[in-house]
């Protein structure tokens, strides 16, 4: 474990000590402490694990993108929303599936596009997008599930992103779907990304949002703190001015949480160890969900960017 003395998203000094939490989704053992950047509100595991540390902490027999490939109704559904909302699906399925059109990951649908999906896990989004008939590509340095992975024909690597050697400006579509909360050098793997990004291309990222709803009521229960393995996480203010930063052009702010923000929080805060409870509460808290995400308060959020030079 290393201590950290600054922010490591803004560099601020300015730092103290928020929560000491545990790992309620996982179980691993041990506590963590969580800091507060006073300047850009960024909270963040400190003191942060080693790169050894942290593999440890994503169990592939438990963590959920780690295992198979779902090819059932579920990802069936998915993908009907996908085309619905992001390939050109009509008006009366969009108000038809607005309810629950937050499962859909946002996507750039064209047959023939190159996308790069960064932290793909067993490839799950990959084997949705492939049905659309795009050129699919991952990245992935957990143990994912490699047998599903060939059997489906998918192209993704197995080593972390600082590591490929892509050529430059060679996607025309990125996604880092709630990774970038796992990374300990985010302004390192913009960089890359932004290499690798066509001048025309478009990168989604999604992250948990500090500055929601779930968070200000269930504080270090809050579900999407996921210690240990969040090691920064993000509000929709410092994300947006750390894309620019990075040399980003903002699109469009989606917010799409779940109703798990509040059920599986409301569990940890309870200490209710079953899941079980999760989908009576799930069906319980639908309409805040559709509220918090109308107010901006939402605890997820994808940005759509482009490059801005």
């Amino acid at each position: 474990m290393k201590k950290l003395k600054n922010c490591p998203l803004c560099g601020s000094s300015k730092i103290h000590f928020l929560y000491k939490n545990q790992d309620k989704n996982l179980g691993s053992k041990g506590s963590f402490n969580q800091d507060l950047c006073e300047i850009c509100n960024c909270i963040f595991l400190n003191p942060q694990p080693e790169k050894k540390e942290v593999l440890g902490f994503y169990p592939k027999d438990k963590y959920y993108s780690l295992q198979r490939i779902d090819k059932g109704s579920k990802a069936n559904l998915k993908i009907e929303l996908c085309k619905t909302y992001f390939g050109g699906g009509n008006q009366l399925k969009k108000i038809l599936f607005s309810p629950i059109s937050f499962l859909a990951r946002g996507a750039k649908m064209k047959k023939g596009l190159k996308v790069l999906d960064i932290g793909s896990g067993s490839g799950q989004f990959l084997y949705e997008m492939k049905k659309f008939g795009l050129d699919v590509y991952g990245l992935e340095p957990g143990e994912f599930n490699r047998d599903e992975t060939k059997k489906e024909g998918l192209k993704i690597e197995n080593k972390p992103l600082e590591k490929t050697k892509y050529k430059k400006e060679s996607f025309d579509l990125i996604t880092l779907n709630h990774v970038l909360e796992h990374l300990e050098n985010p302004g390192l793997a913009l960089s890359k990304i932004k290499s690798l990004l066509k001048k025309d291309g478009l990168f989604i990222v999604a992250v948990p949002n500090s500055r929601s709803l779930a968070h200000f009521l269930f504080r270090k229960n809050w579900y999407q703190l996921d210690t240990p393995r969040h090691l920064i996480n993000y509000s929709d203010k410092n994300l947006n001015r750390t894309l620019k930063k990075s040399g980003f052009r903002i699109l469009r702010v989606r917010y799409n949480s779940r109703p798990s923000q509040f059920s599986v929080s409301f569990r940890y805060l309870f200490g209710f160890k079953g899941k079980s409870i999760d989908k009576i509460l799930d069906v319980i808290f639908l309409p805040l969900t559709w509220i918090v995400n109308a107010l901006k308060l939402g605890d997820q959020i994808e940005i759509w960017c482009e490059k801005a030079h």
